[in-house]
């Protein structure tokens, strides 16, 4: 019993610091365009998170037949020790300072590492976590991924505890020894290949899979959006800095509330129709934020866009992971590469139309109602009930 309890919380840990590792690079943003320290351009910093981005949608997709060649436990210390050696190179760079013309390519470098490294660990983390709560996998994935979302919010709090952008080494130095320590109990937990990582040996991704692939890439959409441009938006209706910048954390807090929430309820309450009809309550808030110009009320629509969100994601590979069983590595990195998809595209597009606002909200109205429409064809016949 005590072995199992222990397993559960140092994998849900993992979770965390997998979300703590990942944006170690946005939370040194200020560090690495202060023009005393790396002297990164604004294209510099923005071009950092191409290999990223490409990165994490490769190790997605190769991670299921990784796990299903070596295990869970392997892949797992693999994508750790990838961020692991990335950070710490990172803390090492300060050593660097005089050499700037090689500073960029090597965070470069760096940032595939850590985009490589959370690819692999978070694909295999999600069914891991479904295992361990065989009647309960769609609540453990949105638990797990309430905790890597509470985990990204962390690497930019500890950068404003620090305060002087000067003392950026500390950051990486204190995120690598937390992570280290949850490797080295990693180590030590004895995890099962069994039957829920292993893959057909002849199999064809299924239609419905696919259709929960393109609802993820228009989901990616609305996350990359606010993601990468809210502030934008929010300005452009009217907001100041510092209500922007509320705005933006309630979205992401609106997010890991709803994830938290519907992992313990959807245990003992049929959610389901709830996660169906997210979107469109997504959609009607969309609406309302172009329409509003109280700033107030404008800020509460960020919170509250973002716990309708909360559960599209996770929720869409818990219920895939129901629904498709033999294929539950493969649903979980399928579905995380076209979030990177989706997020990776509007994050490259829209830089082009930051300004109109109208026409993003309306086209994210657009994304959220299809969205829709794919799940309520996919309830047909489905087991959206087991897991929700």
């Amino acid at each position: 019993m005590y072995s199992g309890i222990v397993r559960i919380i140092i994998v849900f840990l993992l979770a965390f610091f997998t979300g703590v590792n990942f944006v170690v690079f946005p939370a040194l943003g200020t560090a690495f365009t202060d023009s005393s320290i790396f002297e990164l351009s604004s294209s510099q910093f923005g071009n950092l998170f191409i290999p990223q981005v490409v990165c994490i949608i490769i190790s997605c997709l190769g991670a299921p037949f990784l796990v299903n060649r070596f295990g869970p436990k392997k892949v797992l210390i693999a994508g750790l020790l990838l961020m692991i050696f990335s950070t710490a190179i990172l803390w090492m760079l300060q050593f660097l300072m005089n050499e700037r013309s090689v500073l960029f390519p090597i965070l470069m470098v760096l940032v595939a590492f850590t985009g490589s490294g959370f690819g692999l660990s978070i694909t295999t983390l999600n069914p891991l976590a479904a295992s361990l709560f065989e009647e309960q996998r769609s609540s453990a994935i949105l638990i797990l991924n309430f905790l890597v979302g509470l985990g990204t919010s962390t690497s930019p709090l500890m950068m404003n505890l620090i305060g002087n952008v000067n003392n950026w080494m500390y950051v990486p130095a204190i995120i690598f020894v937390l992570v280290t320590v949850i490797f080295i109990l990693f180590l030590f937990l004895k995890l099962e290949k069994g039957t829920f990582f292993e893959l057909p040996d002849h199999f064809k991704i299924p239609s419905k899979l696919w259709m929960f692939f393109i609802a993820i890439i228009l989901y990616g959409f609305i996350e990359g959006t606010f993601g990468s441009f809210g502030a934008i938006i929010l300005k452009n209706l009217g907001l100041d800095n510092d209500k922007a910048s509320l705005g933006l954390s309630l979205f992401w807090g609106g997010i890991a509330v709803n994830r938290l929430l519907f992992g313990i309820f959807s245990k003992k309450h049929d959610l389901s129709y709830v996660f169906l009809l997210s979107p469109v309550f997504v959609a009607g808030l969309l609406f309302l934020l172009w329409l509003n110009s109280n700033v107030n009320i404008l800020v509460l629509m960020m919170f509250l866009i973002g716990f309708f969100m909360g559960s599209i994601f996770p929720g869409a590979i818990g219920w895939g992971t129901v629904e498709f069983p033999s294929l539950s590595v493969l649903v979980s990195g399928f579905l995380m590469a076209a979030n990177q998809i989706g997020t990776g595209i509007i994050t490259n597009v829209l830089g082009n139309f930051s300004n109109q606002t109208a026409v993003i909200l309306q086209f994210l109205m657009i994304c959220m109602m299809i969205i829709c429409i794919l799940f309520f064809y996919l309830k047909r016949n489905s087991k959206i009930k087991e897991a929700f």
